[in-house]
């Protein structure tokens, strides 16, 4: 009898251990904090009275609120940065907490409305209105792209043709841009061919952003057909070609437009 109590007391000790490391696995710290209440109060006790017992009835609780669940309480932020769907530069705006510190604390696209960042950084209605000359916040940047831009028109090498709006934005669209007929100005003068005179020679076309602001974009025209004795082929690419201006007096113009970002890095690894 002896020998079977002492083999259920080791066994019981073998699982009471296993239940304890599980415990310690399992149980993982979590921040969620529940709000309970007792169903039943419990008893109160008087002074040097023994303290009543408690029953199971009184470890009963019901659910009262998840504190997780609460409505999140909005927190004023002065914008360092354009943000989409937020607002722009120097514009206080109120953003839930944990959104506000995600996406734009986080980020420093934002700081708190304190009232030494409110005096440093927020911008006024009537600076606003001084400071947004351009039709779009994006503008500048389209213009930085188009302006670098090396725009090819490949046209026949076999069928006569004239250079007209329609060639200028087919060849924006195979680059990625749309660009609309009625927003660009081509050269005064024609450009016909086929002619291998002009052949990687240049000319600028004029691109209207928002019917306010204008760039300059660089073109290269480019003969092209399908018959393999005829192509024209360069060893080189395009932009570590000279540029020459199909009319002489364009060729300043020309000139002043920025070069194509791969030119310019090729430039400065042969400086070094």
């Amino acid at each position: 009898m002896l020998k079977y109590t002492q083999l259920c007391l080791n066994y019981l000790k073998s699982h009471s251990t296993l239940l304890s490391h599980q415990n310690n696995v399992l149980v993982q710290q979590s921040r969620n904090t529940y709000i309970l209440k007792r169903k039943y109060p419990a008893p109160l006790y008087k002074k040097h009275q023994r303290f009543p017992r408690m029953t199971h009835k009184h470890f009963i609780y019901e659910y009262v609120e998840n504190t997780n669940r609460r409505k999140q309480k909005k927190i004023d932020l002065v914008l360092l940065e354009d943000v989409k769907n937020v607002g722009e530069k120097g514009e206080k705006v109120s953003i839930t907490s944990q959104r506000a510190y995600e996406t734009l604390i986080l980020p420093k696209l934002a700081v708190y409305a304190t009232p030494e960042n409110l005096k440093k950084y927020l911008i006024e209605d009537e600076m606003k209105k001084k400071l947004s000359l351009n039709s779009s916040k994006f503008v500048t940047r389209t213009i930085d792209i188009l302006s670098q831009c090396y725009l090819p028109i490949t046209m026949s090498i076999e069928n006569p043709w004239t250079i007209e709006k329609w060639h200028v934005r087919v060849a924006f669209r195979n680059e990625g841009y749309i660009v609309p007929e009625d927003t660009i100005t081509l050269p005064k003068k024609t450009i016909t061919g086929p002619d291998l005179n002009i052949e990687n020679k240049e000319f600028y076309v004029i691109v209207k952003i928002n019917n306010q602001e204008e760039v300059k974009v660089r073109c290269k025209i480019h003969h092209y057909t399908s018959d393999p004795e005829n192509k024209v082929i360069y060893e080189v690419p395009f932009y570590q070609l000279p540029s020459i201006a199909i009319f002489p007096e364009d060729q300043p113009i020309l000139d002043s437009l920025p070069k194509h970002p791969l030119a310019d890095k090729i430039d400065d690894d042969l400086k070094k």
